[in-house]
């Protein structure tokens, strides 16, 4: 138990490093892309180009995870992620800013997916979704005050300097994934291997296919309505300064972070279904409620009610996990990553190129339709996907 604990928690810290240096350069990447004097339009591959890399390295992170360790695997890619934050920082066109993000997205596959699984395969059983939650929850935590971090850095020391910052917290997480120990092959690290014959089966079982509709509709919200949208409305709508978009934010993350963890633990008692059905459908309501602020204070509370409603998320990865067939959890997991970082590519390119064909130099409502839309649609859809912890009762 405590080594479990301990595998947990280690893994949780780390990861919330990594992703808190994606949340420190979160507020200030469109208003960076747009330094390279590029059209809105473009914006959105600053922030697709690392999802892409990603989807393109997720099946093959997992199978370097088995050949040379898990382990190994994660120490590789934050070496990647150290090393491409500094060529972002410096980079002096636009070309190279893709190129650096397109390798940071690669050293964060070999991360998060030998991560992810890992702390799947030592989850196992009816407490899951609560351990998964806590993993997700300290990230979150780990990256609520990123964007401001990030925000600050950028307004006092340039749009470049929260790169630096990034590769550092990369180096931290690196540091402290040193003292962590693989266990000794079992029939739970058999169950977590990937492997590539398993790869149709799994992607033709309807119930985990379904299930992970959900999962790209969530992603594609958190990377075209946070990462894109509410940036460019804040700063070209609103006129915004690099802190000020950070504290928004923060606000959402910090409210995310303290609805995680109930939610991982409500959906033990209650099943996967409802929470995640509840923040679909309160997403899409938040998202259509952005563009209609018209100051700072006003789309602080419409985003702390996005970081709420995003919270009850928690268990999203417990979910994919609970249906993924049996004795394929290691290449379900990784299909699960891929289905997650499609919809981070379709995002930002989606509402980046909508926002730029309807507006001028201004963002209108129409992009925010969108996201809001495919969440209506998908949260009805999940009336149909299977949920095996729902038989659990209070």
């Amino acid at each position: 138990m405590k080594q479990r604990l301990f595998v947990i928690l280690n893994l949780s810290l780390v990861s919330s490093f990594v992703i808190l240096g994606v949340s420190i350069i979160s507020p200030v990447l469109p208003q960076y892309a747009l330094s390279f004097s590029i059209p809105v339009a473009l914006v959105g591959w600053a922030i697709s180009a690392f999802a892409l890399a990603r989807v393109v390295m997720d099946i093959p992170a997992g199978f370097l995870a088995d050949r040379f360790g898990r382990k190994r695997n994660m120490i590789f890619g934050l070496l990647l992620i150290i090393l491409s934050s500094i060529v972002a920082g410096t980079a002096n066109n636009y070309a190279w800013l893709i190129l650096a993000r397109i390798v940071q997205g690669i050293g964060s596959a070999l991360y998060v997916t030998s991560a992810t699984t890992w702390v799947a395969q030592v989850t196992a059983g009816e407490s899951r979704g609560r351990y998964m939650a806590l993993y997700s929850g300290l990230i979150f935590a780990g990256s609520s005050f990123g964007p401001t971090i990030g925000g600050y850095i950028a307004f006092h020391f340039g749009l470049h300097a929260p790169f630096y910052a990034y590769a550092t917290f990369a180096l931290v997480g690196l540091i402290a994934t040193l003292p962590l120990k693989e266990t000794a092959d079992s029939a739970q690290t058999t169950q977590s291997k990937m492997r590539v014959k398993d790869v149709p089966s799994v992607l033709l079982n309807r119930p985990f296919l379904l299930v992970n509709c959900s999962v790209l509709a969530l992603f594609f919200l958190r990377s075209g309505l946070r990462s894109t949208l509410v940036p460019l409305y804040a700063s070209l709508n609103l006129g915004l300064s690099e802190d000020k978009i950070g504290i928004l934010m923060t606000v959402a993350a910090v409210a995310t972070a303290l609805c995680t963890f109930p939610s991982g633990f409500l959906s033990d008692k209650v099943g996967r279904k409802k929470p995640i059905m509840a923040c679909l459908f309160l997403s899409g309501i938040v998202a259509l409620l952005i563009p209609l602020q018209g100051s700072l204070n006003s789309l602080i509370g419409v985003m702390a009610f996005y970081g709420l409603a995003t919270g009850l998320q928690g268990s999203i990865a417990a979910w994919p996990a609970d249906v993924a067939p049996k004795d394929k959890l290691g290449t379900s997991m990784g299909v699960y990553r891929v289905m997650g970082d499609i919809g981070m590519v379709l995002g930002p390119i989606t509402v980046s190129y909508v926002a730029d064909y309807t507006g001028d130099l201004t963002v209108t409502f129409a992009p925010f339709l969108i996201p809001a839309i495919l969440c209506f649609i998908t949260g009805v859809l999940m009336i149909w996907a299977k949920d095996p912890a729902a038989k659990k009762t209070f």
